[in-house]
């Protein structure tokens, strides 16, 4: 009996610790309608009607990324952020971040509330937009997210990053903030002197 429970318990184990399938990151439900890597913009706006935020990564004049543009659906703290990543008009990626929630408007950009990794739609979410930014499409080795560069180590290959500052000035009672996302992915959060806006 004892030895039956064992292999009931190493089974359930099991069942429960195997890999998902792989089709549930290339796909991803709106409604009743299923939505795949490969399909077009228009036929995504269809199924799941128009995102919470469109965030084109492609400055004007540089043509390196192509038409590159991220869709963000929030469909409440019930389900998880959706991330859908376009090329050239075609779904490539479908990505999830986090647990959805509320939107009412930016909160008050705690100190501690950024930290890399937040996508562009939870930084909007939690500051609002920033004071000034700017962007540019730069090249940069495939694992230098990993490591400080060194023209000592060889890299593999290059690729295309849409990388944005983005400059937040609460006022001369608070530090201004310099956040850098990459990819739309916050990367590194610095802080400057006293802001010199004037408060609202």
């Amino acid at each position: 009996m004892k030895r039956l429970s064992i292999l009931l318990a190493l089974l359930i184990s099991s069942v429960l610790l195997a890999p998902r399938p792989a089709l549930a990151l290339d796909t991803v439900r709106c409604g009743s309608r299923l939505v795949s890597v490969g399909m077009t913009m228009s036929e995504v706006l269809d199924a799941c009607g128009e995102p919470s935020l469109r965030d084109a990564w492609t400055p004007a004049g540089n043509p390196m990324l192509g038409y590159a543009e991220e869709w963000t659906y929030n469909l409440g703290s019930g389900q998880l952020l959706r991330l859908l990543r376009f090329r050239n008009g075609e779904l490539q990626r479908i990505d999830t971040d986090g647990r959805g929630f509320v939107d009412d408007g930016p909160g008050d950009c705690a100190q501690l509330g950024i930290v890399p990794g937040m996508s562009k739609y939870r930084l909007l979410a939690s500051c609002g937009p920033p004071t000034r930014h700017h962007a540019d499409v730069i090249q940069v080795p495939y694992d230098a997210r990993h490591r400080v560069y060194d023209p000592r180590y060889a890299y593999s290959g290059w690729h295309a990053v849409y990388r944005e500052h983005w400059i937040y000035d609460f006022g001369p009672d608070r530090l201004v903030r310099i956040v850098e996302l990459e990819d739309g992915r916050v990367t590194d959060i610095e802080f400057g002197d006293r802001g010199r806006r004037e408060s609202p």
